[in-house]
This record gives structure tokens, C-alpha cells and sequence, in this order.
């Protein structure tokens, strides 16, 4: 009996300790770059010196999440948004839930979707809600740190703008640390 209790203990051991399966609390950090059709650039001019894309809006994202399963992660996250072109900004508060489609050795690939409110803590910021979702690639990293590469569609129901919504795709750069 003392043999089968020590060898169902030690297999259970080994196969626990064999999984690294990151659950639990972590903190998330991602910085965005949106890009727009630049008006001058003139297609097949060899001398007009302008690119076809120009950078039009940087958000920048902080968060802490918890994975429940090896699948289900979700995260309440903060950030601050620059719409340069149009000259607004904005700081999206909003509730992040990713579904992990698949994972390749430690990596992951996702879906997520957030949704949230535009805080206006002074005039310099608009007022409004918030929603997105897009996709994304978790790089296993040593040890504790992971990267993330992100495409997401961000939705912006600014209060007061003429049009209602700003509507942006972008790509993101960031990480995950446990």
C-alpha cells in the first residue's frame, strides 16, 4: 500500500510540475501605434518623398489579469490614448476577457474583446466609451516574461464629436509578466 501511495504521489508530482501553465495573477503592458493614409502622398511619384502610411495615434496600456484556465484570461487594464492627428486624447478604463484559440510549445495565439469608459479627469481629455478586439500571438519568454503581438480594432464613442465614433486598427507591442 506505502509503494502505491508513493508512486501515485510522485507521478502526480511530476506531471504538476512538467505543465508550465502560467494561472494566476500577472500585470500586462502594451504600447500601440495606429497608422492612416497620409493626403499627401502621391502615388508613383519618385520625388514626393512622403510614405503611403504616417502614424496618427500611440496608446499606451497598463493592466493586471488572472488566468482562471488554461484558456480564459481576463484583466482590467488603464491606459492613455494620443489621436494626434486630430489632436484628442483619452483614458480608456475597461474590463479585457482573451480566449486562448491554440498554443504552439509555450506560445499563444488569442482573441480578446474589452470594454470600458473613456475617463475625463480635465477638459484636456474626452469623455466616452469604449470598445475592442482583436487578436494576438503570446511569445513564451524566460522564465516569467512573455511578449505580445497584437492587432486590435479599438472603438471610441466620444461624446460631443460630430461623427460619434473614432474607429482605429492598430498594432501593438508588449508583455506579460507572472
Amino acid at each position: 500500500m506505502k509503494k502505491l501511495l508513493l508512486l501515485v504521489f510522485t507521478t502526480i508530482s511530476i506531471s504538476t510540475f512538467s505543465q508550465e501553465i502560467n494561472k494566476g495573477r500577472f500585470y500586462t503592458a502594451t504600447v500601440y501605434a495606429t497608422f492612416a493614409l497620409n493626403p499627401d502622398y502621391v502615388p508613383f511619384d519618385k520625388d514626393d518623398g512622403e510614405s503611403l502610411l504616417e502614424p496618427s495615434a500611440i496608446f499606451i496600456r497598463n493592466g493586471l489579469g488572472y488566468h482562471f484556465t488554461e484558456k480564459l484570461v481576463a484583466s482590467v487594464n488603464f491606459g492613455i490614448d494620443f489621436h494626434t492627428r486630430l489632436g484628442i486624447q483619452s483614458l480608456p478604463a475597461y474590463f479585457n476577457l482573451r480566449y486562448n484559440i491554440s498554443s504552439n510549445d509555450d506560445d499563444l495565439f488569442f482573441i480578446n474583446t474589452s470594454v470600458g469608459k473613456l475617463w475625463k479627469p480635465s477638459s484636456n481629455f474626452d469623455r466616452g466609451d469604449y470598445y475592442s478586439g482583436g487578436i494576438g500571438w503570446q511569445i513564451s519568454g524566460e522564465k516569467k516574461l512573455n511578449t505580445l503581438i497584437r492587432l486590435d480594432y479599438h472603438r471610441k464613442k466620444i461624446e460631443g464629436m460630430n461623427d460619434g465614433n473614432l474607429d482605429s486598427i492598430s498594432l501593438g507591442l508588449g508583455m506579460t509578466l507572472f
